[in-house]
């Protein structure tokens, strides 16, 4: 099935509470188990803009793993934008591209996924604006008061350990670092949609997956499954940041 991978488990306005959520797939411990190294990519790097995105609409339609470039490839094109676009530090920028390596290889999920959707959220921005009225904070824009922040901090002296716990915050959700994920966390997530990529972010974005085919069925960013998407072949450079599907 397309965007489906055997792993253990936008921008600012986003919706990620979850009462009520109804979940289609829920894995049993040790159904889905890690997949060592991944992230090798199709041995493609676009340069720059690569032109007019593609819409993903449908589950169906979300690209292969094998169609993704590698992590080397997404950093490569975010980094930069990590320091000009966010102002921030060059060392706060590789911290966060380290704690997402680290975090989602604990978590057992493509490096690829959490980076792109880190730089979906915020663009890498250590100290994002906070989203969602107040209610969303850090890499990954969760809804979890006291994710810690580095807003006190000058540029380049957030320390190591508060990165990690906000890339920690987004992947492993309420939880933390323990196991099992919890909502609204990203590894909560591909592991209740069955490791399917381009559902498992609809429900990160949205908190909840409305349409398990149509991944543009949603109240919040519409085309944010197809945004990922998009980052994750290639289609969208750095912060930039499109509306890949239009308004159905």
């Amino acid at each position: 099935m397309l965007g489906v991978f055997p792993y253990l488990f936008s921008t600012a306005v986003l919706f990620h509470s979850v009462a009520g959520v109804p979940l289609e797939i829920v894995p049993t411990p040790g159904e889905l188990t890690p997949k060592a190294g991944g992230a090798a990519g199709n041995g493609e790097c676009p340069t720059g803009n690569t032109g007019t995105p593609k819409c993903y609409r449908y589950a169906s339609d979300f690209p292969p793993e094998s169609a993704w470039v590698s992590l080397d490839c997404l950093i490569s094109r975010g980094r930069a934008d990590m320091v000009t676009v966010s102002k921030d530090g060059p060392d706060e920028a590789d911290n966060a591209i380290s704690a997402v390596q680290s975090v989602a290889g604990k978590a057992g999920i493509d490096p690829r996924i959490a980076f792109a959707v880190m730089m979906q959220e915020s663009s890498g921005k250590v100290r994002p604006i906070i989203g969602d009225w107040g209610l969303s904070f850090g890499l990954f824009q969760v809804q979890l008061p006291g994710v810690p922040l580095c807003d006190d901090y000058p540029v380049n002296e957030c320390p190591e350990s508060v990165i990690t716990s906000q890339v920690e915050n987004g992947i492993y959700g309420h939880s933390g670092t323990d196991t099992p994920p919890q909502a609204p966390g990203l590894a909560y997530w591909l592991q209740a949609q069955g490791g399917n990529v381009g559902r498992a972010v609809r429900g990160y974005n949205t908190g909840s997956v409305p349409d398990p085919n149509d991944l543009t069925a949603a109240s919040a960013t519409r085309s944010y499954a197809s945004d990922i998407a998009n980052r994750l072949v290639g289609g969208l450079l750095g912060a930039q940041h499109e509306y890949t599907c239009p308004d159905f």
